[in-house]
């Protein structure tokens, strides 16, 4: 995951397909797996009125998305975004924000994101306001991907860690309105969840459609890679674009027909708006995160 193969960007090396082992990317996996097991086992036990286990589906969420967070920055799809393909690193950073921060959010329960994340509760509730989240996000989207800071990522191990970690947290940052439950954050309600999906469609239009339809190769450290499969540097940022304009679009509309599809179906509910009962460890739990 921190690795640069500077033999790659040098040219001496023609093929991507040499396996070699990432020890520190499987470490950071089972440490969020550890991690997560740890929260179940021990910290949940210790809190006043326990908070029950998560469901299996909810864990297997989680599950998933170490998974394709693991797929995202492994060998071979790390070294082909890396070192050879723009395109590929652009299905990186799909995978990371658009699938496995998602997973994350909804498999992580409500009482863990409270205790673990109690100490920056200022800074979230300011940042989870919705125009905040959105226009963060989008900030990185379009900052991480400026000619001089890919420079930069192709060259430098601390910079590719470091903008790996900073899509994280700006997407979780950008689904936590979305996806998000109370008393952790305040999530949008139907409507706004859709009109704040539908805003994060229209920015990332801007540098995808740049990418489509160029014809200069102006990210150095791809252009002088070593072609795969007939793939020009031009063909391959104009791939690019359409990953970040087909692949982001075809996923921020489903969560957008499946919200309103939820949406639609709860307002012709007889008891739609019959008011919930709230139970005491949700009250504590209220207490905690405030």
């Amino acid at each position: 995951m921190i690795r640069v193969n500077a033999d790659v960007v040098a040219g001496t090396v023609s093929s991507p397909w040499t396996w070699e082992p990432r020890p520190d990317v499987w470490v950071l996996m089972a440490t969020l797996g550890l991690a997560y097991w740890w929260s179940l086992a021990r910290l949940r036990p210790r809190l006043p009125d326990a908070p029950p286990m998560p469901s299996v589906a909810q864990q297997g969420r989680f599950a998933l998305g170490v998974i394709v967070l693991w797929l995202a920055v492994d060998w071979p799809m790390d070294l082909l975004g890396d070192d050879y393909l723009f395109s590929a690193h652009m299905v990186q950073f799909l995978l990371i924000t658009m699938i496995a921060v998602p997973l994350f959010v909804v498999g992580i329960p409500t009482w863990m994101w409270c205790e673990l994340t109690h100490p920056v509760r200022g800074v979230i509730r300011i940042v989870n306001r919705a125009p905040v989240a959105l226009l963060l996000f989008q900030a990185v989207l379009v900052g991480t991907h400026l000619p001089s800071v890919v420079d930069l990522y192709a060259s430098n191990s601390f910079v590719h860690f470091s903008l790996h970690a900073l899509w994280v947290v700006a997407a979780g940052i950008f689904w936590l309105p979305i996806l998000g439950k109370e008393p952790f954050v305040k999530p949008l309600q139907p409507p706004a969840k859709i009109v704040y999906l539908i805003a994060a469609t229209i920015i990332p239009t801007v540098p995808a459609s740049f990418l489509t339809w160029t014809e200069t190769a102006f990210y150095e450290p791809y252009a002088n890679a070593p072609r795969l499969w007939g793939i020009s540097p031009v063909l391959d940022l104009q791939l690019a674009g359409l990953v970040m304009k087909l692949g982001g679009g075809l996923i921020l509309w489903s969560f957008i027909v499946a919200i309103f599809a939820r949406w639609a179906a709860e307002e012709t509910r007889p008891d739609s708006n019959s008011p919930s009962a709230t139970t005491g460890s949700n009250e504590r739990l209220r207490d905690r995160a405030t």
